[in-house]
């Protein structure tokens, strides 16, 4: 019986050792990203698909109708970043779509928003960005303050 009972308590205590060490996991990882440079680089291909197009109602209508394009942890850190990405890979694409006129066929020339970003996204630029803003997001001591703070709904 006291074997049981024994058997019992070590399982219990197993138990509860194994919540908190998941619990503690969930946690350093950063209020559950299960892999913040994929997220960044999302968030840094959605920057780059809206800038690319230069509509704005487009763009409210693709954030509206795909939530990819907003993530409220990685923004509420690095939205700044994440647009001046944006507006930087946007400049590339007008340069591109001007050069274009004069060296494609008509039905060739112009811009190649997916293209572009897709290859962006895939690029080494990114993800040496991604490796910085990682280490960056690493050493954050305040996320839940700098969360509530830019974003008080989530």
């Amino acid at each position: 019986m006291d074997t049981k009972i024994k058997f019992k308590e070590k399982l219990a205590f197993l138990f509860v050792l194994l919540l908190f060490s998941s619990c503690s996991a969930f946690y350093k990882n950063k209020k559950g990203l299960k892999n913040f440079k994929d997220e960044f680089k999302l968030q840094a291909y959605c920057s780059c698909v809206i800038s690319g197009y230069d509509n704005k109602n487009l763009a409210s209508k693709m954030v509206s109708l795909d939530k990819s394009f907003y993530n409220p942890i990685i923004n509420s850190v690095f939205s700044k970043e994440i647009i001046a990405i944006g507006i930087e890979e946007g400049k590339i694409m007008k340069l591109d779509s001007i050069n274009s006129i004069q060296k494609l066929s008509e039905g060739k020339s112009g811009k190649n928003v997916l293209k572009h970003c897709l290859e962006f996204y895939s690029s080494k630029k990114l993800d040496s960005i991604a490796k910085i803003k990682f280490k960056e997001w690493k050493n954050i001591k305040n996320l839940d303050s700098i969360i509530q703070k830019n974003n008080p709904a989530f």
